[in-house]
């Protein structure tokens, strides 16, 4: 089978490509790291054409304010207008959990999406109108809509890996400082769970979408299972709204000091504090996907973290 991978070298996708890969598939990645731009059309076309499946997940993704709309909504168009035109067997469009809004007291299964007309920062907007456009391409596209939760696991250190990011300020700090005082609950895929998930569409009908997800867990219980995995002493600090509101001004200034990626900043410290509950069952149910318990996915996680870092230390290659 033929399939085309949209952002395939980034944290998801350069997993993805290569469990295809293995898997026996002619795999061709649109990456602006292979000379492509979504933004041109003509740039990737021709990596459409003849195309069975197209897996979408090219996507602007930062803390700071940039080209958000451009990107995840014209660049998405431009997509499905080259995968129309080569009338590919189906598409697969990997959304966000951001859609649904926070999840409250409740936990979000997919019949839970509702019209929205405030979000919390550009991203969240423009993965909304990401998915209303989709929406109105079905009925000419075959597509499959996804919606992973919070992704980790080992893999490309890039701003989507946010978890290794926030586990590596633990360690360095010897401090997890938790909004929400740690209470909060999100919903964590580990990330081989998240591909395989993917992968399995391909022997599934057009027309269905699915969470992807894995176990829901308050914060601090993932600071410590972390603690437990990794054997490193840290404290777990779980703050009030309004010292966790001033700390991500203090994490904006220090990053613009440092010249780093931030992890979070004033205008996304709001959609820190909620609750993001989702339930897998229905892929559970058709597609058989089976997504490991937390530790489970957290402990090879830190494994790999400790042999990549303490190979850069080592100088060993």
């Amino acid at each position: 089978m033929t399939l085309v991978v949209t952002g395939g070298t980034g944290f998801i996708g350069s997993a993805l490509t290569q469990r295809l890969k293995a898997a026996g598939h002619a795999v061709r990645i649109i990456s602006r790291t292979r000379g492509h731009d979504i933004l041109d059309l003509n740039s990737f076309r021709k990596e459409v054409e003849g195309a069975d499946v197209v897996f979408h997940l090219a996507a602007l993704v930062q803390s700071r304010p940039g080209p958000f709309e451009e990107v995840n909504l014209t660049g998405l168009k431009n997509v499905l207008k080259a995968a129309a035109e080569a009338k590919v067997r189906k598409f697969v469009y990997v959304s966000s959990f951001t859609v649904f809004g926070p999840s409250g007291d409740g936990t979000h299964n997919e019949e839970d999406l509702r019209d929205r007309d405030s979000f919390f920062h550009d991203y969240d907007r423009s993965k909304y109108l990401g998915l209303q456009l989709v929406k109105e391409w079905r009925s000419g596209l075959p597509t499959n809509v996804v919606f992973p939760t919070v992704v980790f696991g080992p893999g490309l250190v890039t701003e989507g890996n946010i978890m290794v990011r926030l586990f590596r300020r633990w360690f360095s700090t010897r401090l997890a400082t938790l909004p929400g005082r740690g209470l909060v609950e999100w919903n964590f895929v580990y990330l081989e769970d998240l591909v395989t998930g993917l992968i399995s569409l391909l022997n599934r009908p057009a027309g269905e979408d699915f969470i992807l997800g894995g176990q829901d867990a308050s914060l601090r219980q993932v600071a410590q299972e972390v603690k437990r995995a990794s054997g490193r002493n840290f404290l777990v600090l779980g703050l009030p709204d309004w010292l966790f509101r001033a700390s991500c001004y203090v994490e904006d200034w220090t990053s613009r000091l440092l010249g780093e990626a931030p992890l979070v900043l004033p205008n996304t410290g709001d959609f820190l504090l909620q609750n993001w509950r989702f339930s897998s069952s229905k892929a559970q149910e058709l597609l058989s996907y089976q997504p490991r318990p937390l530790f489970e996915g957290l402990e090879a996680t830190c494994e790999w973290m400790t042999e990549k870092y303490s190979k850069r230390k080592t100088g060993a290659s």
